[in-house]
């Protein structure tokens, strides 16, 4: 699914396939960086997962930029400073047994220093885990790539909203809202967003798409997409096919938001790639932010036409996390009861739904 070959200055570096997977896994060989070497943002985070898989957490930690900022979403704050992380990828190397961080797609954009990456966690067997494990990253690199200076992480939440009950919920809330403003006559008029005008470009269409939402014109909002495109907030079980199926799900969102605003923050953008990340936060009409979860990120396709979304895969920072303390110990725990699981014959293997991320198109059917 992918090979091994030899870059500029005799940097290894896997070459991604097509479809954007990366194999950083122990099953292939170590990506390691080499001294006054060309380097760019995957190649970087590709040396960095590869000596995370390894349990090589000091190789990790040396990626890093001496003041870097790791967020990891599921922690109040970010850990800050590489002694920090080297501590956290330390912890997280003697607790997470086996577990192997999976590149499957990315959005490289070399001149401005940003990657933004989607990955699960396998197994050592090569599945993914009876856990949601997807999540997007975004980094941000050093002045000559070769070392992370930020890394945001947002993984899907455990816990999610059930597909029979998403589309009442969303509906009966935006209805009962909807009634309360008509009733205390707060409505006005729906404003119309500013227009896509040519030329294209992905990050013009992502702000194009967010300032029609944060408008209230759900309309304008969902022609950002393509007829067929697919979009997954990942708070919910499962996503939606069809632009008026996104249309419904963003009118109803916008009613419940109320006047909170989304805020981009920065972006990578691929241009050969034809796929963006985004890192984002949420504010109110005041340019506040809110005292709750605020923080997300998004990764996009596009097509042909930079002027309409093909896919769209949003993280968002959840509501309620465990206590700091608790955090490491009930993923131990959770990681030991997985790992004697997959080596028990006599204990059945979980289902996990998906298609492995290296598996190609073939092989799945």
């Amino acid at each position: 699914a992918a090979r091994v070959a030899t870059g500029r200055a005799g940097v290894r570096m896997v070459t991604p396939t097509s479809a954007g997977a990366v194999d950083v896994s122990v099953n292939s060989p170590r990506v390691i960086h080499q001294p006054k070497a060309y380097f760019t943002p995957l190649q970087t985070a590709q040396a960095f997962y590869s000596a995370w898989n390894h349990g090589d957490y000091k190789g990790a930690a040396s990626l890093m930029t001496e003041d870097v900022s790791f967020r990891d979403i599921n922690y109040p704050e970010a850990f800050e400073g590489r002694e920090r992380v080297r501590a956290y990828l330390k912890q997280c190397t003697e607790n997470l047994i086996g577990w192997q961080f999976c590149i499957d797609d990315y959005a490289e954009d070399v001149a401005r220093g940003r990657l933004a990456l989607r990955w699960h966690v396998n197994d050592p067997d090569g599945k993914p885990i009876a856990l949601p494990s997807e999540g997007i990253s975004f980094m941000v690199m050093s002045e000559d790539n070769s070392r992370i200076a930020e890394c945001t992480d947002i993984n899907e939440p455990f816990v999610k909203v059930p597909s029979p009950i998403s589309g009442p919920v969303l509906s009966a809330g935006a209805a009962a809202l909807r009634r309360m403003r008509s009733l205390a006559g707060v409505d006005s008029p729906k404003p119309t967003a500013r227009q896509l005008a040519a030329p294209y470009s992905m990050i013009k269409t992502a702000r194009c798409f967010y300032e029609a939402w944060n408008a209230g014109d759900a309309d304008s909002a969902a022609r950002c997409f393509a007829p067929d495109a697919t979009f997954h907030d990942k708070n919910f079980a499962e996503g939606m096919r069809g632009r008026e199926a996104v249309r419904e799900f963003l009118d109803q969102c916008s009613v419940l938001l109320g006047e909170l605003n989304f805020v981009i923050d920065d972006y990578a953008e691929d241009v050969s790639r034809r796929t963006l990340g985004l890192k984002w936060h949420v504010e109110d009409s005041r340019g506040r932010r809110i005292p709750v979860a605020t923080l997300g990120t998004t990764f996009m396709k596009f097509g042909d036409d930079l002027s309409q979304i093909a896919e769209c895969v949003d993280h968002g920072q959840p509501v309620a996390t465990p206590p700091e303390l608790l955090q490491m110990p009930l993923a131990g725990f959770a990681s030991r009861a997985m790992e004697l699981a997959r080596r028990s014959p006599k204990l059945p293997s979980l289902p996990v739904p998906g298609v492995a991320a290296l598996e190609t198109d073939a092989d799945s059917k």
